[in-house]
């Protein structure tokens, strides 16, 4: 039989960890994983049911991206790595602010992480979600956001960066996106390395516009700057890679094939550079 010590021993514990998980939620900058379509952690929760399991020991754990990126529950409030630990699909727009700290997310190795427009059974939701960008980043310029090791598909744009960010997108598959796969706005600033930006403009879905507008790779436009490595753009309507901006763009050790040109806006550099430059 538990004594009265023992209870009260007992729920001061838990009124401790509670404690702990509320200031760990508004502080955020702790590691938080996403499970997606299998179940990870075995307690028979996956998808929107596991974002509301709230778990005191060890690392938070949801299923939706969203929920992981929010305040509730331990999530990073973003602030903090963001690691998905499953294979399968994520039908959501993934919105990144940076609004608490510097942001990351990304796939575990071996893990692919399909955020994707278009689902079996989903009618409805596959047209809502094919009239949006499917990833997109705005934080102010004292954040560095990065994404890695993620695949975008079937969306009007792949992955979206605006305002002032600054962004690192590292070893993504961006693919089957109607307008554009990357597109980089306002004052902006995007690295992309070790990339995959293929099909641009050619998106397949009943019910929705598959006219591609324009149905370019990868963009810069407005004041925006970056550089683009050791990154393959095949198979876009439009350009596989346009400058489009007052800002500077380098693209360097490009695979570049099937595009409509492949590039644009730019110059090549000297040989010893092996890159095309634009911009001041």
């Amino acid at each position: 039989m538990k004594t009265a010590k023992h209870k009260i021993v007992t729920q001061g514990a838990a009124l401790l960890a509670m404690l702990a998980l509320s200031t760990a939620a508004t502080l955020a900058n702790h590691p938080v994983f996403v499970e997606g379509e299998k179940d990870f952690d075995g307690d028979g929760r996956i998808g929107v049911a596991e974002d509301t399991d709230v778990d005191l020991v060890g690392f938070p754990i949801f299923g939706t991206i969203t929920a992981a990126l929010g305040a509730a529950n331990a999530g990073a409030n973003q602030n903090g790595r963001v690691t998905i630990v499953t294979s399968g699909r994520f039908r959501e727009v993934v919105i990144i602010t940076g609004t608490n700290g510097n942001v990351t997310l990304e796939a575990a190795h071996g893990v692919e992480a399909n955020i994707d427009a278009v689902a079996s059974g989903d009618p409805a939701g596959n047209i809502a979600r094919q009239g949006v960008p499917g990833i997109i980043v705005n934080a102010p310029n004292t954040r560095i956001i990065t994404l890695r090791n993620l695949v975008s598909r079937n969306w009007t744009e792949g992955i979206r960066v605006q305002g002032n960010s600054r962004v690192v997108i590292d070893n993504c598959r961006v693919e089957n996106n109607v307008n554009y796969g990357i597109r980089v706005v306002d004052d902006a600033k995007a690295t992309i390395v070790n990339c995959s930006v293929t099909a641009s403009g050619f998106r397949v879905g009943a019910g929705v516009t598959n006219t591609p507008a324009p149905g370019t790779g990868i963009e810069y436009e407005d004041n925006s700057s970056g550089i683009v490595c050791d990154t393959t753009v095949s198979g876009s309507v439009a350009a596989g890679i346009r400058r489009d901006t007052s800002g500077s763009v380098t693209v360097q050790d490009e695979c570049l094939f099937d595009n409509n040109p492949n590039l644009k806006g730019f110059r090549r550099g000297s040989s010893s550079d092996r890159g095309w430059f634009g911009g001041k």
